[in-house]
């Protein structure tokens, strides 16, 4: 196990969600630019230890946005019937 094996194992596991990045090559997100007036989360500066098997992830999320009014706007679009991520993305 290495910690980009484990970095690809999430870009596999949420390649089709539209509010999830994971960043590449051992990039550690950061708040001032993966953090803010984003609609989503931003996940990477993976590490691993061999002696332990734990794993570190780091993520950066705006909780404004993500956090609470983005979820919001999710689940009443989910409630109503309409597409999931109407009037987040476009």
């Amino acid at each position: 196990m290495t910690a980009e094996a484990i970095a690809e194992q999430y870009r596999a596991f949420y390649a089709k969600e539209k509010l999830i990045t994971v960043t590449k090559d051992g990039e550690m997100p950061d708040v001032r630019t993966h953090g803010t007036l984003q609609h989503g989360v931003t996940v990477g500066g993976f590490t691993y230890d061999k002696d332990t098997g734990r794993v570190a992830v780091v993520s950066c999320i705006d909780n404004l946005l993500k956090g609470a009014a983005t979820q919001a706007v999710q689940n009443l679009n989910l409630a109503l019937g309409l597409g999931e991520y109407d009037g987040i993305l476009q």
